[in-house]
């Protein structure tokens, strides 16, 4: 029974470890594939910190700008007037 355990588990580690020259020489060894995944979920979590806060902003914006549409002042620091000086 012990020796058919160990006999299936040395046939998936023979092909796990045959893979190895191959995935090196294709520049997929397991490190690289490690960062590769750190630095594009550092990338994706940085766009989506970008996007909230943004979206933060132009929400914040668009209040002030619907809240008050007789402020000049604040229509022309928040672009809410596209001609502040002309009438």
């Amino acid at each position: 029974m012990r020796l058919k355990k160990m006999h299936r588990w040395s046939r998936k580690l023979c092909f796990a470890l045959a893979a190895f020259p191959v995935l090196q020489a294709t520049t997929c060894d397991p490190q690289s594939v490690a960062n590769l995944v750190a630095s594009t979920s550092l990338s994706l979590a940085t766009q989506l910190n970008l996007s909230v806060a943004q979206l933060i902003i132009a929400g914040a914006t668009q209040s002030l700008l619907n809240a008050y549409p007789g402020a000049n002042l604040l229509q022309i620091l928040l672009g809410g007037n596209s001609q502040p000086f002309f009438p």
